[in-house]
């Protein structure tokens, strides 16, 4: 396997470029890595995971010549972004250390976080209810838990009439997330967390205010402020981005989340989180930005503004509509029927269609998993209709 691309910053500062999937079940999503070398200290922003970005930081690691520390800085706790960290075995240095979001802790035991995280829908909807993938991506989807080749596009369409006909259909979508989620887990490579070897960015002491221009974020400082490490906590709990101060380089990893996909993502943190970067980039501390996931490869200028701009306007463009089309509706709706009519009245440009397109790659009716998070999220109030099931009123 190739190696992954690597995008040049300046000599001393690269960007490793991820993957973006097909088929999550088939192909694992790989995240933007970087790497920096400042005077004495190689920083490795993330490691992700695979052969491909290991042998990339590899050979990094050696175009930057000898360090006396290697320094993985770790944005958060999902295990696409941490599953190279034994990297550093290979990588010459008297010192190695790893530091770590103390509230990320949770994702270093994958499956049963991410189980737990998507399961949170059960109780406010159905899984399979408006699941329409055709019988070729079903049957990707039961290839990846083994399968044979008698699983044919018609030999699935004809099983999936048989199910709806028998009116089993609502029992099997109460084993979907686990099955998602263990099939999704089997897609990455190898991973090595090393959570042993992982220390707290807290055991530095408490997050300071750090001043950047007019700008002010909670963090840490390493190298003598050649890198600054901003705790943000949009994505996920404890979540960070990465200061480059020297290149006015700013690694979002994926903290540009801005709607409430997991139970710990907070929006409004992200939301804050691009408008400083904003705000650094009109006072010129910022000039190139990066995240963890396409679109977002290294940009600057109007390309730039104009996807941090975008993650801003979709982020209240999504609470409106959800808090709209609830509003349509006085005595409250449940999760199922709020997404039914959603997707039905979304504009094809509009944050509900496009995450729409994005939900089947990687979990089933993962838009609804969205909703219900974004009700909770906003504390709306909740009740039950004639068929018992959650609803949610403005």
């Amino acid at each position: 396997m190739a190696d992954a691309e690597v995008h040049e910053i300046a000599p001393n500062l690269c960007v490793i470029e991820g993957h973006h999937p097909h088929r999550m079940w088939e192909d694992p999503d790989i995240p933007s890595i970087a790497v920096y070398r400042g005077a004495s200290t190689l920083y490795l922003f993330d490691t992700g995971v695979g052969p491909p970005q290991r042998n990339s930081i590899l050979e990094m690691a050696a175009r930057y010549g000898p360090a006396d520390e290697v320094l993985i800085l770790s944005s958060h706790g999902h295990i696409d972004h941490l599953g190279n960290n034994d990297v550093v075995d290979d990588i010459p240095a008297t010192t190695k250390r790893n530091y770590f979001p103390r509230a990320g802790r949770p994702g270093l035991d994958p499956k049963t976080f991410f189980r737990a995280m998507y399961e949170r829908g059960a109780p406010y909807f159905d899984y399979a209810d408006g699941l329409n993938l055709d019988a070729d991506t079903v049957g990707s989807l039961l290839r990846g838990v083994g399968a044979d080749d008698r699983a044919t596009p018609g030999n699935i369409a004809d099983l999936g009439a048989a199910i709806e006909a028998a009116g089993v259909a609502p029992a099997i979508s109460k084993f979907l997330p686990g099955l998602v989620v263990d099939i999704l887990m089997s897609t990455y490579p190898p991973v090595n967390i090393r959570a042993e070897s992982m220390r707290d960015y807290e055991e530095l002491g408490p997050a300071q205010d750090i001043t950047i221009g007019q700008t002010t974020w909670s963090g840490w400082t390493f190298g003598g402020g050649e890198v600054h490490v901003f705790q943000t906590a949009g994505h996920s709990a404890g979540g960070c981005v990465f200061y480059v101060p020297e290149h006015r380089f700013l690694m979002f990893a994926d903290e540009t989340t801005g709607i409430p996909i997991w139970a710990d993502t907070n929006p409004a943190n992200t939301v804050r989180t691009m408008q400083r970067a904003l705000q650094m980039m009109d006072s010129g501390h910022i000039v190139t930005v990066c995240a963890g996931h396409r679109p977002m490869l290294p940009l600057s200028d109007a390309e730039a503004r104009a996807t941090l701009g975008g993650v801003i306007a979709g982020a209240e463009e999504f609470t409106a509509t959800v808090r709209d089309g609830i509003a349509k509706h006085p005595d409250g709706i449940c999760i199922d029927e709020l997404y039914a009519e959603l997707i039905s009245a979304a504009a094809p440009e509009s944050m509900i269609a496009l995450l729409k397109r994005l939900q089947f790659p990687v979990f089933a009716t993962f838009l609804k998993l969205t909703l219900a998070n974004e009700c909770l999220l906003q504390g709306y109030q909740q009740g039950r209709d004639d068929r018992g099931r959650i609803t949610f009123r403005v």
